[in-house]
């Protein structure tokens, strides 16, 4: 059911200013501040509308925090390491990497000051409850809304995100035998629909010039053009470090493939798969497929050193994650060890999330580009 609030809201600025753009529908339906999904009515977890590879194992928080050791000692192991997790949900990942880097790298959690920026208040107040965990009491931990806060000027340190790129409000399109067209939001019959009309922007036509791609006519596909911006934000910000991006996706020439002929964009209520953003407003997820190309070549544009981009699977093999299945004893039946395998599965299998997830980590600041553990045969997906 729609919420009834932010539906009027959404008609009212239809009405006051034309069709708008589904990237400008996108935005208020997931982060109005009052009746936005993300904002309040955002249920994660494994009986909510999604889960994270945070949700299925603290293994996945360990595998991080040893590739974020190695990223420390590569930069040098300054005193200061500034880890600024963008979205964390519900917190699970900080709480997983901080207690592993504590118990195995305590020279790292000293000098690290992890910065939480998260936009929902009702998100904010789950972090808040979860990491009073006594075990964290020693972890330099903190809230933020913007870069600025961190440092007035670059600083060194490690800028990461699990599940945030694909949430980035998406322009749609559509290749027709006039031309690129954008799908726009208007109201018909007092319903909200999606209408074809001239690209609200020419970043749209240069996004897949610049890609090389063509679709092919009556084909759809999603533009995340906010993804460029928060790219280039957040690499102006660091002065010797890394980025790392983990997301479902794809690189362009999949992703835009004609096995993709009508998007990527989906919904996600309750872990059902919905099929129109435009019902269920505010009360359901809407996501679309991140494109590690466009990510790779924007990177470059704004200084940043590819690294690699590769599976999740191959990222938390090259890590050691097989190596936590070791059985202490031969021959002993382990509960805690069958629980963790059945987890690690969900990570790395190709029919869960590891082949589905990809890894993209960015470095700046270095003389050499540095070799990195987990990003091992991390040319390309």
């Amino acid at each position: 059911m729609d919420n009834t609030s932010l539906l009027n809201h959404i008609k009212g600025k239809i009405n006051t200013t034309g069709p708008m753009t589904f990237a400008g529908f996108m935005e208020i339906a997931l982060y109005h501040e009052k009746w936005g999904y993300y904002t309040n009515n955002a249920v994660l977890g494994r009986h909510g509308d999604f889960y994270t590879s945070s949700h299925v194992s603290p293994i996945f928080g360990l595998m991080l925090a040893r590739q974020l050791n190695e990223m420390w000692t590569e930069a040098g192991k300054p005193n200061k390491w500034e880890l600024i997790e963008y979205g964390p949900g519900e917190g699970l990942l900080a709480r997983d990497i901080l207690m592993a880097l504590q118990k195995e790298f305590p020279d790292l959690f000293t000098s690290l000051r992890y910065r939480a920026m998260e936009t929902s208040p009702a998100l904010a107040a789950r972090q808040r409850d979860l990491w009073k965990n006594p075990e964290l009491h020693h972890a330099n931990m903190s809230w933020i809304k913007n870069l600025d806060e961190v440092s007035p000027e670059p600083f060194h340190g490690c800028i990461f995100s699990n599940e945030l790129v694909d949430a980035f409000p998406v322009h749609i399109v559509r290749q027709t035998r006039d031309g690129l067209k954008e799908l726009y939001v208007m109201i018909k019959d007092d319903q909200l629909k999606l209408v074809t009309g001239e690209p609200s922007t020419h970043d749209l036509d240069h996004y897949f010039a610049r890609q090389g791609i063509t679709l092919a006519e009556g084909q759809t596909a999603e533009v995340n053009l906010n993804a460029f911006n928060w790219l280039m934000s957040v690499a102006n910000h660091i002065n010797k470090g890394f980025i790392i991006i983990i997301d479902y996706g794809a690189l362009a020439e999949e992703l835009y493939s004609q096995a993709r002929f009508d998007g990527t964009l989906r919904c996600f209520h309750q872990h059902q798969l919905k099929t129109s953003p435009l019902k269920n407003i505010g009360q359901q997820d809407i996501t679309a497929s991140v494109n590690f190309t466009a990510l790779q070549k924007w990177g470059i544009d704004a200084g940043l050193c590819n690294l690699g981009t590769i599976s999740q699977s191959q990222f938390l093999i090259n890590l050691g994650i097989l190596d936590e299945l070791k059985p202490k004893q031969e021959y002993s039946y382990d509960p805690a060890l069958m629980k963790k395998t059945m987890a690690v599965k969900q990570l790395i299998m190709p029919e869960g999330m590891g082949q589905t997830f990809k890894v993209l980590i960015q470095s700046k600041g270095f003389k050499n580009p540095p070799t990195l553990s987990g990003m091992r045969a991390g040319r390309g997906i």
